[in-house]
């Protein structure tokens, strides 16, 4: 499963080793101001839109780029997890839609909203 890591300036998405392989690509590291938008996602499945998906078996994972008509998504899903819906900008991606637990979507969000981390994220 994709770690998500909170550091001061930036969000990293840090990828498995055979998560690089089926996504075709390494980790991700976001700055905070590239992060336009951020959301709690139930079902993160929802907001995974687009085709020309390099890995995936439905209901099980999703992992790598999608492409739609207003841009290019990178998803890293897995089973029925919730999850968090980034809108970025100056981005390769303009949206990422990742699974991961409650705790660290509500850390995500709470920085993007507030402009601030956390306290147990200090």
């Amino acid at each position: 499963m994709a770690r998500l890591v909170i550091t001061d300036s930036a969000l990293e998405v840090q990828l498995g080793r055979w998560e690089r392989m089926y996504a075709l690509r390494g980790d991700l590291v976001i700055p905070w101001e590239h992060i336009e938008r951020a959301e709690y996602a139930h079902d993160p499945w929802h907001s995974a839109r687009g085709w020309r998906v390099p890995a995936g078996v439905p209901g099980l994972f999703l992992l790598g780029g999608l492409r739609h008509r207003d841009g290019r998504t990178f998803v890293a899903l897995y089973k029925r997890d919730p999850g968090v819906v980034l809108e970025l900008v100056d981005e390769p991606y303009r949206s990422l839609v990742v699974s991961a637990d409650e705790s660290t979507v509500h850390a995500i969000v709470h920085r993007v909203t507030t402009g601030s981390p956390p306290a147990h994220h200090l």
